[in-house]
């Protein structure tokens, strides 16, 4: 048994969800997760943000959602023999949803302001249109599909927008969905969101899909998990943006963590943690192009390489905190993460000195209270608009970073980092220079 998730470009239009079947027909017993259909959740973000100030405004994005997804289902439908029952199904589906989109952008507009508990509860309706609008379009199909509410198996903490699984309870509820498969039915369910012990809805970060396909997977013991996009696997580099980047065949769990971690938008960040625990392979796979073989992340890397890939952060500030004492201390080094920790801001890059630590971190709402909380412990000094490129499975050669970084020995680095262990190098410089470092990086190292 696999499970197949399959990103919003999959879930774009009639054409793309007919791709989509295409592809799960040649399975046996699969689970599908689905992501919202295209922009769909970064509109229903736009659609809360405006209700603040602009509450028609918000519901004109509300009702440009509710026709995208109403033409959808319809040109889906348009020459199956069940359309006006299935049609009615997924139109009462979506007005349902729509409507609960305008209760809440109404109490958006009430408050006067967007929470993350109010934010988590509108992104989640993507993915619910989606996954129960794709399992009635599938059966028209002739596929054996039955939607699954993620509100139902995946539980988390209350942290909203960047909620934490329950992993025990899903493993709980995995007999269920494992009788499901067992009656040759094909479980639909919506990834990236789900439920805390409170019943109050909550999402899992950006590319949250991809995390939910990796816990159901651990939990049902998948033979394999695969991650089906608009590209033919993992690449050298953003294609997008350097065009003779190569695909990776090969990655371990490790490299594929840090590259999503330092900025590759393949993979959200915590995907490969609940299959390498289980030791199931992840694929990432090309709707497009599905006989292409994509990357595989397993135990195991491909070896002989220099380098396995670049990837980047653009948006990232340098924070320097000296001590106002004379000598760094653990205290002073704990208090510093401590504040760091309470807003949630993920260190990317580290040094310290005698007396002070300087830290690289992407932007965030929350950095500016952080900082002033750092005056407390010393003077703070802030550099702005820097940018911070990751070289990812760098092989242990005592000449291999000098090579790299003569590379670019023009461009001035403000922060350096290496580590041996997870052959990591991070290189922060100004951000209007990461973009040309990147790519005559890359055309050194592959081209």
């Amino acid at each position: 048994m696999r499970i197949l998730k399959f990103g919003g470009t999959s879930m774009t239009d009639a054409n793309t969800w007919h791709r989509v079947i295409d592809i799960i027909t040649q399975y046996r017993s699969p689970f599908v997760v689905v992501s919202a259909t295209a922009h769909t959740t970064r509109k229903l973000i736009e659609a809360a943000t405006a209700a603040v100030n602009n509450i028609e405004e918000a519901r004109g994005i509300a009702e440009d959602i509710e026709k995208r997804h109403k033409k959808l289902t319809a040109e889906f439908l348009l020459n199956q023999q069940k359309r006006n029952d299935l049609t009615k199904n997924c139109n009462t589906w979506i007005d349902q949803q729509i409507e609960e989109l305008n209760i809440q952008l109404n109490v958006i507009n009430n408050e006067q302001e967007l929470s993350e508990r109010k934010k988590d509860t509108v992104a989640s309706i993507g993915e619910k249109l989606s996954s129960y609008l794709f399992t009635q379009c599938a059966s028209a199909e002739g596929l054996a599909t039955q939607w699954i509410n993620a509100n139902d198996i995946i539980r988390t903490d209350s942290e909203f927008g960047r909620a934490n699984p329950d992993k025990a309870y899903i493993s709980s509820r995995a007999q269920s969905l494992k009788e499901l498969i067992k009656k040759d039915k094909i479980p639909v369910m919506g990834g990236y969101y789900g439920m805390d012990k409170n019943g109050i809805t909550t999402t899992l970060g950006f590319e949250g899909s991809d995390y939910s396909a990796s816990l159901i997977g651990a939990a049902l013991d998948a033979e394999a998990i695969e991650i089906w996009t608009d590209v033919s696997g993992i690449y050298t580099c953003d294609p997008r943006l350097v065009s003779d980047a190569k695909p990776i065949p090969q990655l371990s769990f490790q490299e594929a963590t840090e590259l999503a971690y330092f900025g590759a938008k393949v993979l959200h960040p915590s995907t490969t943690k609940p299959a390498s625990k289980k030791n199931i392979p992840v694929w990432i796979k090309n709707i497009f192009k599905p006989n292409k073989a994509g990357t595989c992340i397993s135990t195991e890397s491909a070896s002989g390489e220099k380098v396995k890939a670049i990837t980047f952060k653009e948006n990232c500030t340098i924070v320097t905190i000296t001590s106002s004492q004379t000598v760094m201390g653990y205290e002073f080094l704990a208090g510093v993460f401590d504040i760091l920790r309470w807003h949630h801001l993920a260190v990317d890059v580290v040094t310290t000195t005698e007396a002070s630590v300087s830290i690289g971190i992407e932007n965030d709402s929350s950095l500016d209270n952080a900082i002033e909380q750092l005056r407390g412990y010393g003077s703070v000094e802030v550099l702005n608009n820097q940018g911070i490129i990751s070289l990812v499975g760098c092989r242990n050669d005592k000449s291999q970073i000098s090579d790299i970084l003569s590379i670019i020995k023009s461009i001035p680095l403000n922060l350096i980092s290496y580590s041996q262990s997870k052959g990591n190098l991070n290189l922060v410089t100004d951000k209007d220079q990461v973009v040309p470092v990147v790519k005559k990086i890359h055309q050194k190292l592959f081209s």
